[in-house]
């Protein structure tokens, strides 16, 4: 029980770096899982306490939990990510909201009747398993003494990450979850662990490198667009590396995955960097041709527009033959004449 707690434990950490990206990337992503449409520019958000010490000084831990603030008004957000299935995640859902209901509760100290609260939950499911539901559904019924019953349902939505690709991720703005691809191969490593120098195991360390250029390749990609900035590159790549790190040492699974890893990230930043800076050279020469060819055009025009005038041509072939407007022409007409 204690190494599993350790190893979850690690899990935290890196999810909780991983998560520690800008204002703009985590409202974006919060925008796509829970359909909200908050201002990237206007909006507040903060990352909020996800451990819940009751009166026994027994700790309660959820995942995530977000505040975001739009037009002086709170939301509240919780994301359960769960690596493996679980069939208790209704009830411990419930009880992860419950307990972030009350803390705001008492955090606001309203006088009155207690008014709790639930935040906006979502869970995360990362690896196929079986019977994981679309959504966890439920009812709290509330039966009053003279037998009548008052009903609050409830529905969480669950993402099934195991569906999703690296494309899907970027499409629907999860940038923080890329990192998680890796997890899609653990069942991999933890089969072929025991194996030594195997076709098998190579096979895998390979598909571990090929996921991990993907995702890097993407996330330079998104920062030289400026959808992400480099704070954030960093962090998702770092991440990424923790996370292959840390899977490598839960399943003892081959001691040279690590340096492999580092150099083929290393080279594929360093190549694609290379890369990138070449045709980005070569975008800009190609827009200053243009752009010599676009006022050489124009300085050709504005010669033939002179002899025009010089011939005396009617304004309206000048400007069929030119394509300039009237009031440019008569602008020409006034530099001709000033120069003579």
């Amino acid at each position: 029980m204690a190494r599993k707690g350790k190893s979850r434990a690690k899990i935290d950490e890196i999810m909780k770096y991983l998560f520690g990206v800008s204002k703009e990337t985590l409202i974006k992503m919060l925008n796509s899982l829970f359909k909200q449409n908050f201002s990237v520019e206007n909006a507040a958000i903060i990352q909020t306490n996800s451990e819940f010490v009751d009166d026994n000084f027994d700790i309660t831990r959820g995942d995530l939990f977000f505040r975001v603030i739009d037009e002086s008004k709170p939301h509240n957000f919780h994301i359960e990510i769960e690596t493996r299935p679980n069939g208790n995640m209704t009830i411990r859902v419930l009880e992860y909201d419950i307990k972030k209901a009350d803390e705001n509760q008492r955090l606001n100290n309203k006088c009155g009747i207690k008014r709790y609260i639930l935040p906006k939950s979502i869970v995360i499911h990362i690896e196929k398993g079986n019977n994981i539901p679309d959504c966890y559904e439920f009812e709290i019924v509330d039966v009053k003494p003279d037998g009548t019953e008052e009903i609050i349902h409830r529905v969480v939505p669950v993402i099934k990450y195991w569906e999703l690709s690296h494309e899907d991720l970027v499409e629907q703005k999860l940038y923080p979850l890329l990192p998680m691809q890796i997890f899609l191969l653990r069942s991999e490593l933890k089969k072929f662990a025991g194996e030594k120098d195997s076709e098998n195991k190579r096979a895998v360390i390979e598909q571990i490198k090929k996921m991990t250029e993907k995702i890097i390749i993407e996330v330079f990609n998104l920062t030289e667009e400026g959808i992400i900035n480099k704070d954030d590159d960093n962090k998702i790549v770092t991440a990424l590396n923790k996370l292959i790190q840390y899977l490598n040492k839960q399943y003892n699974f081959d001691e040279t995955l690590n340096q492999e890893v580092d150099i083929m990230m290393t080279s594929s930043y360093t190549t694609f960097r290379r890369e990138y800076d070449k045709n980005k050279l070569k975008d800009e020469r190609e827009r200053q041709r243009l752009e010599e060819n676009k006022l050489k055009l124009e300085i050709e025009k504005i010669e033939m527009v002179k002899e025009m005038l010089l011939d005396k041509e009617p304004l309206e072939k000048i400007m069929k033959y030119s394509k300039f407007t009237k009031t440019k022409i008569k602008h020409i007409e006034k530099e001709l004449a000033a120069q003579n």
